[in-house]
């Protein structure tokens, strides 16, 4: 079993507290792409890796490696701005 990195752990855990609006205003003051956004918006709406690769075009290996990814980049960005 893989553990969480402490930015995976962080964003997670960010996602679960924060309000759908709250959360999508700090995603449009972030860094990352609209297309990064839309993805880790859609996971947060509880869709699945399955369901994210069929609407992305992509295997569910890349679309967690990408979220993974989104993960790292909006936590420096968060922790940076602290």
């Amino acid at each position: 079993m893989s553990r969480k990195t402490p930015a995976v752990a962080f964003i997670t855990r960010l996602i679960r507290t924060t309000g759908h609006a709250d959360l999508i205003e700090l995603l449009n003051n972030s860094p990352l792409k609209q297309r990064d956004i839309a993805l880790l918006l859609d996971y947060a709406d509880g869709i699945s890796y399955k369901e994210l690769a069929d609407k992305y075009g992509k295997t569910e290996g890349a679309i967690y490696a990408q979220k993974r990814k989104i993960y790292e980049q909006l936590h420096f960005f968060l922790v940076k701005k602290l």
